[in-house]
C-alpha cells in the first residue's frame, strides 16, 4: 500500500494532543481505504511483538479497536476548538470514523460523545463548548444510542446537526437492530427539516446521495418519503444555478419533421461488469431499431461493451464542474430536442437525482436498475416488467408495464469456465449470501439466527459481500458475531467475477436478503444450479426474487410470503440434502438459468416509442383546437 501511515505513529500524535498531524495521517490513510478492499494490516500496524504471529481475523479486531480508541481521543480532546478545516477534513473522512466507531468492542463513542450533548435553560441552547455539535457530527455513529434532540441542536449548529442526521439515516451498512430502528426513525424528523432548508450550500452532499438511495433499505412502508424533501431541495438549487426546465413544447416542430425520434440516455453506472449493464443493456440494443439513441454519461460510467449499445455516447469531461455537467446535458436537450429522457437506474449519483429533477424532454422514463420510485414530479413512467411490479401504489410515476419476458438479460461478459465444485469436510451446510452491505437488514440477520437454531444440520453462513471497504466490513463483522455465533460466520470482500463465481459454486444452497433481495445474485446463483430460498413482498425489490424464481420453474415452497415461510423454507432446504442434490441437477440438466436470457427486448423501444407517439397527436390536437 503506497501509504505512509502507521498505527503507531497516528496514536501517538491523536492521544498527545498532535490534532493538525493526526488529522493529515488520517486523511492520508483514508486513500487507500477507498481505493483498496483488502489491506495488509502488518504494512501499517506493528506487530513484530506478538507471537504466535496472528491471524487476519486478530489482526481486524486490534486495527479497528486501536483506531477507534485514537480518533474517540483525538475528537474528544477539548483542549483546541475544532477549526473549519480540521472539520471539513474529518467530515470527508467521516464513513470511515462511523465505522471504526463500529467495529471497535464498544460500538460507539457514547461514553465521550455525551459530554458534548447541549442543554436548554430557560429557553436557551448552551452549549458545554463552542465546537460541540461539530464533536457530535463526528462522534455519534449510528450505532450511538445517545439520546439527541435534533431540534435543540439546529438551534445551535444548524449545519453539522444536519448533516448528522442525514449521514445516519442514510448509513451505508444497516447494523444492528436499534441503529436500523433509530435510522428509521430520522427518517421523519428529516423529511419536515429538509422542506424548511433553502439550498444545498451547507449540505453534504455526498451524505445526501447516499440517504437518497438507502432509504430503500429500511422497512417502514414511507421509507422513500425523505425524496420528496430531496427533490423540493434539488430543485431550488438547479433554479438557483440557472439549471430550469426546458420548455419541451418548444422543438415540437422538429421532433414531428425528423424520420427518427431521439432517446438521450443519461447513465450513472454502465460499465462492463456491472450489473446494470446486465440488466438493461439488451432492450436500449433493441431500441435502435426505432430510436437514435444516444448517451451522455462520465467516461468512467461506460467501457467497450457499453459504447457498442448506443449510436452515440456523449462523454462529461472529467474537468468540468458538476454544474457544468448538468448544463452540458442540459444544453444537449435545448439543441437537439430528444422526444425521451430515459435512465437506467436512478439513484446511485448525485448526477441521475438532479436529472431526474429537471425537465428536458416531453417523456421522461426512469428504469430500475435501483428497483424504487423516485418520487420526483419530473419522471412520468418507471419501466418495469409485470410480473416485478407488486403494489402499483409503491410508485409516484405511472407504469411502463413491459411483459414479463420484455427486459432479458445477458450474462457477465466476465462469465469464463466454471470449475468443477471443491470438496468440503462432510457434516455442515454451507449458505451462501451474496449481497451487497445495504441488504443485510437487521431482519433477515435474525432470520439467519432462527436458521441456525432451528436446523438439525450445523450450518455455516458465507456473506460474500460488495460494496464495502475494510472499515465497513469490520463493523458487518461485529453485528453479525453478535447475533450468529463467530464460528458460523465468514465474510469476505468483494472478489474478482470468477473467483466469486467459484466461491458460490462450492455452496450448498443460498439465501436471498430481505426485504431488498437480487437479480444478479439469482442468476449467477442459478448459473451454478444452486438452489435456494427468498421472500416477496408488496415493493418492487421485493418482488423480483420470486417472480425470477417462477421464471424458472423452481418449486413454489422456496418463495416465501413471511419471515417465517422464510425461515421454515430455509431450513426445510438446509436438512434435506437429497432434495438440495435433486434441484441442483434439475437447475444444471434443463439450464434454467437461459430463462433470465430469453425474451423480446425489442418491446421496450416499441412501447416507449408508442407514447412518444400518443403524445405527438395529443400535441397536435391541441395546436388544431
Amino acid at each position: 500500500m503506497d501509504c505512509s501511515f502507521t498505527v503507531e505513529r497516528f496514536e501517538s500524535c491523536a492521544h498527545g494532543g498532535k490534532a493538525d498531524e493526526a488529522i493529515a495521517m488520517f486523511s492520508e490513510l483514508c486513500v487507500p481505504l477507498r481505493k483498496y478492499v483488502n489491506i495488509d494490516l502488518r504494512s501499517i500496524m506493528d506487530t513484530s511483538g506478538v507471537w504466535p504471529p496472528p491471524n487476519e481475523m486478530w489482526l481486524q479486531e486490534q486495527f479497528a479497536r486501536r483506531m477507534a480508541a485514537a480518533l474517540v481521543s483525538l475528537i474528544g480532546n477539548t483542549d483546541f476548538e475544532l477549526t473549519d478545516a480540521q472539520f471539513s477534513k474529518l467530515t470527508s473522512c467521516r464513513p470511515f470514523i462511523q465505522h471504526f466507531l463500529g467495529a471497535a468492542p464498544l460500538n460507539n463513542a457514547d461514553y465521550v460523545a455525551r459530554k458534548f450533548l447541549p442543554s436548554v435553560e430557560n429557553g436557551d441552547v448552551r452549549l458545554p463548548y463552542p465546537d460541540a455539535i461539530k464533536r457530535l457530527n463526528l462522534l455519534c455513529n449510528s450505532e450511538s444510542r445517545l439520546v439527541i434532540d435534533y431540534s435543540v441542536c439546529m438551534r445551535a449548529d444548524p449545519a453539522s446537526t444536519l448533516n448528522l442526521a442525514i449521514a445516519n439515516a442514510g448509513e451505508l451498512l444497516p447494523g444492528s437492530a436499534e441503529a436500523h430502528r433509530r435510522r428509521e426513525a430520522l427518517l421523519d424528523w428529516l423529511g419536515r427539516t429538509l422542506e424548511e432548508v433553502d439550498d444545498l450550500r451547507d449540505i453534504d452532499v455526498s451524505a445526501l446521495v447516499y440517504l437518497y438511495m438507502n432509504c430503500t433499505y429500511t422497512e417502514v412502508e414511507h421509507r422513500h418519503a425523505i425524496k420528496r424533501s430531496v427533490n423540493k431541495l434539488t430543485r431550488a438549487s438547479l433554479a438557483g444555478a440557472g439549471l430550469t426546465d426546458l420548455d419541451v413544447n418548444h422543438g415540437a416542430e422538429r421532433r414531428a419533421n425528423r424520420v427518427r425520434p431521439l432517446m438521450l440516455v443519461v447513465l450513472e453506472a454502465f460499465t462492463d461488469g456491472h450489473s446494470i449493464l446486465r440488466t438493461h443493456s439488451r432492450n436500449l440494443l433493441a431500441a435502435r431499431a426505432r430510436f437514435d439513441v444516444v448517451a451522455i454519461c462520465y467516461p468512467s460510467a461506460i467501457e467497450k461493451a457499453g459504447r457498442e449499445v448506443f449510436d452515440r455516447v456523449i462523454e462529461i469531461p472529467d474537468g468540468k464542474s458538476f454544474a457544468e455537467g448538468l448544463a452540458m446535458i442540459r444544453e444537449f436537450a435545448e439543441n437537439e430536442c430528444p422526444d425521451v429522457l430515459y435512465m437506467p437506474s436512478v439513484g446511485m449519483s448525485l448526477l441521475t437525482i438532479s436529472v431526474s429533477n429537471m425537465r428536458l424532454a416531453p417523456l421522461q422514463i426512469a428504469g430500475l436498475g435501483h428497483p424504487a420510485t423516485t418520487h420526483s414530479d419530473c419522471i412520468d413512467y418507471v419501466s418495469v416488467e409485470d410480473d416485478y411490479v407488486g403494489d402499483p401504489a409503491c410508485f409516484s410515476e405511472a407504469l411502463l408495464r413491459l411483459p414479463k419476458d420484455g427486459q432479458p438479460y445477458r450474462p457477465s461478459l466476465r462469465l469464463g469456465t466454471i470449475p468443477p465444485r471443491g470438496s468440503k469436510a462432510p457434516g455442515s451446510v454451507h449458505i451462501g449470501i451474496a449481497s451487497s452491505l445495504m441488504k443485510l437488514s437487521p431482519s433477515f440477520l435474525a432470520a439467519c439466527k432462527q436458521i441456525l437454531e432451528r436446523s438439525k444440520v450445523p450450518v455455516v453462513f458465507h456473506f460474500m459481500t460488495s460494496g464495502g471497504d475494510i472499515a465497513s466490513l469490520m463493523h458487518l463483522r461485529r453485528v453479525a458475531s453478535s447475533i450468529i455465533p463467530r464460528n458460523r460466520v465468514a465474510i469476505t470482500a468483494s472478489l474478482p467475477y470468477m473467483d466469486y463465481i467459484g466461491y458460490l459454486n462450492d455452496m450448498d444452497m443460498f439465501l436471498s436478503p430481505f426485504p431488498f433481495g437480487n437479480t444478479n445474485g439469482i442468476v449467477d446463483a442459478f448459473t451454478v444450479g444452486l438452489p435456494g430460498v427468498c421472500k416477496t413482498g408488496r415493493e418492487v425489490f421485493e418482488r423480483i426474487d420470486g417472480a425470477m424464481f417462477m421464471r424458472a420453474y423452481m418449486p413454489g415452497w422456496l418463495v416465501a410470503d413471511t419471515a417465517e415461510e422464510y425461515v421454515d423454507a430455509a431450513v426445510r432446504l438446509a436438512n434435506n440434502r437429497e432434495e438440495r442434490e435433486a434441484l441442483r441437477k434439475y437447475m444444471l440438466e434443463k439450464n434454467i438459468v437461459q430463462r433470465f436470457f430469453e425474451g423480446r427486448p425489442e418491446v421496450f423501444g416499441e412501447m416507449v416509442l408508442d407514447l412518444v407517439d400518443k403524445q405527438k397527436a395529443e400535441h397536435a390536437s391541441l395546436r388544431m383546437a
